[in-house]
């Protein structure tokens, strides 16, 4: 065994310790029946704009036209939109990128569109760029860079250019069946590295040209409207003294729910029937925490049949705020 394990584990055995005698002297003062222990959790909560992504099949779709600028930049801002969302949701959510040719005089905000492109993808949700529009390009005068890599490097002149995009979101698993638009209009305001001879047309035509990393920028910028939210919140767990409620308390304090939960399942054979709500209350709260919410309203509502808890309603308003 290594020694960076065996410090976890004596770590964690001091901290169950020092956990089981904390709840053992608070015992003394409380009567035989059962005990609160607060836990303190970050939850994730849906994004700003209400969409959740968790645990859903996603598709990004971008337009492409005849303007090849656009249909670059369209293609630059899908991949930083869906690169920004796989960093926040990680494997919880599938993340596919789609190119679709722009058909003209087609309507792509229409719901009709939207749940075509969902059932060819087999997504649950999908969100499409609209094809972007710029205005006018203008670039500024060129200014020695300190470090040049090259003579035809050592200056750089920066362009700026406005552009409006829209962007339709569409989810299939949402009961509002809509299609929710974003949009805006924002400033593009690429590099351009020369040898400082450039005239405007040929600075014009390479700013142009530069405009794809802008365009990463931009998704990465609209994605952080579609990121989950996180809230520090505190739920109950109850315990009886004994080592088996203390061990699970222990495991539930390092947030391995399931580690828990399996504690909690061998403490339902019992006649006692306030120990065994307890107990069912508990597994919910793990269910709960696990993103089973569904299964989590079926122990909750064995507990109640035991012996409702005070905390109970509580417990299941928030399980019903996660399920509609």
């Amino acid at each position: 065994m290594s020694m960076t394990l065996l410090q976890n584990q004596l770590r964690y055995r001091s901290m169950r310790r020092s956990l089981a005698l904390c709840i053992a002297a608070l015992g003394v003062l409380v009567s035989c029946g059962p005990s609160k222990h607060a836990v303190h959790v970050e939850m994730r909560h849906p994004s700003k704009t209400g969409v959740n992504l968790v645990g859903k099949n996603v598709a990004v779709v971008y337009l492409e036209g005849d303007n090849v600028v656009s249909s670059e930049f369209g293609e630059s801002m899908a991949d930083g939109f869906a690169y920004s969302l796989e960093q926040d949701y990680g494997p919880t959510t599938q993340i596919g990128i789609y190119r679709m040719r722009c058909q003209s005089g087609a309507d792509y905000s229409q719901k009709d569109s939207l749940f075509n492109i969902l059932m060819d993808t087999g997504s649950d949700i999908v969100f499409l760029f609209d094809t972007v529009r710029f205005g006018t390009m203008t670039v500024g005068g060129p200014s020695r860079v300190s470090y040049p890599s090259s003579v035809d490097s050592s200056f750089v002149s920066n362009g700026n250019v406005p552009y409006t995009m829209k962007l339709y979101c569409y989810d299939g698993m949402n009961k509002e069946d809509r299609v929710q638009a974003y949009g805006g209009t924002a400033m593009a305001r690429p590099e351009i590295y020369s040898n400082g001879k450039d005239d405007s047309t040929l600075a014009t035509s390479k700013a142009w040209k530069s405009l794809g990393v802008e365009g990463w920028d931009a998704g990465v910028k609209v994605a952080d409207s579609f990121k989950s939210q996180w809230k520090h919140e505190q739920y109950s767990i109850v315990y009886y003294e004994g080592e088996k409620w203390y061990d699970a308390l222990a495991k539930a304090e390092q947030y391995d729910w399931k580690g828990a939960m399996d504690i909690w399942m061998q403490l339902l054979s019992t006649n006692d029937l306030m120990k065994r709500a307890c107990a069912e209350y508990n597994i919910s709260v793990a269910c709960y925490m696990l993103g089973d919410y569904p299964l989590a309203i079926e122990w909750l509502d064995l507990s109640d049949k035991e012996n409702k808890l005070p905390i109970s309603d509580a417990l299941r308003k928030r399980i019903d705020s996660r399920m509609n």
